[in-house]
């Protein structure tokens, strides 16, 4: 049995908690080190040190044995995965992919970031078409490897994106994805609110949003005869009316 460990009472401390469960999920991938951690909560040592390791104990949190790095453990994770049965985004926004299937006649798809990946959710199919899109729900992309991934990859930063290219430059020079070709992508999608693509027999059109505490996108796919430059744009207008800022 493991050995009782303090529960950091009050709502404050619980506040504080849970801040420190988001600020680890957003830096995930690598870790943060105490220092960070203290730095980015803006609380002291003590404090900080007593939270991880109340969640450590609690398996929310766990620390890297190599570099001493913080990231979420597996009670997260377990916590997480129990919600993709009915992941409550899709419960929030299924009336909106509704109205854009229904108004542009294709089939509609909901995309949230897990790191520096995309995943997608959910599908809205419109009957009259095909509904082999579908087969791509539980699918991970890399970001910008797909449309509704190019969008969430535009809300990152310049460096940030710099970054996260050079991590996977390898699989990004196998798609033929520079780092100038994917920046071209990232800058129009945001000078014009949504991300457009098209490959493999497809096209598509996808917008990015905040969805406390992270990012989702609405994206729409079709056959490429059906979705030529001008439509995309039409649909683009589509997302931004029905989504918003």
């Amino acid at each position: 049995m493991l050995p009782v460990v303090p529960s950091p009472g009050g709502v404050q401390s619980l506040e504080r908690a849970f801040g420190l469960l988001s600020l680890l999920a957003r830096h995930h991938d690598h870790g943060l080190a105490m220092r960070q951690i203290v730095q980015a909560a803006g609380l002291s040592r003590p404090t900080v040190h007593r939270m991880l390791t109340f969640l450590m104990h609690m398996h929310y949190v766990e620390q890297d044995p190599k570099t001493h790095a913080y990231r979420l453990g597996s009670a997260a994770m377990l916590l997480g995965m129990r919600t993709m049965s009915r992941p409550p985004l899709v419960t929030q926004f299924t009336n909106t992919m509704r109205r854009i299937a229904r108004r542009a006649d294709e089939g509609v798809f909901l995309i949230v970031r897990i790191g520096d990946y995309s995943y997608n959710i959910h599908h809205e199919h419109v009957p009259a078409r095909s509904i082999a899109l579908q087969n791509l729900v539980g699918a991970t992309r890399l970001l910008g490897l797909g449309v509704g991934s190019l969008s969430l990859l535009a809300m990152m930063g310049d460096d940030e994106i710099r970054q996260h290219h050079e991590r996977h430059q390898a699989q990004y020079t196998a798609h033929n994805l520079s780092l100038s070709r994917l920046m071209t992508g990232v800058e129009r999608t945001r000078r014009i609110g949504y991300s457009v693509a098209a490959g493999e027999g497809v096209a598509g059109v996808g917008r990015a949003f905040e969805v406390a505490p992270g990012q989702a996108a609405i994206s729409v796919f079709a056959p490429r005869a059906r979705m030529l430059m001008a439509r995309r744009h039409e649909i683009g207008a589509l997302l931004i009316e029905e989504i918003g800022d």
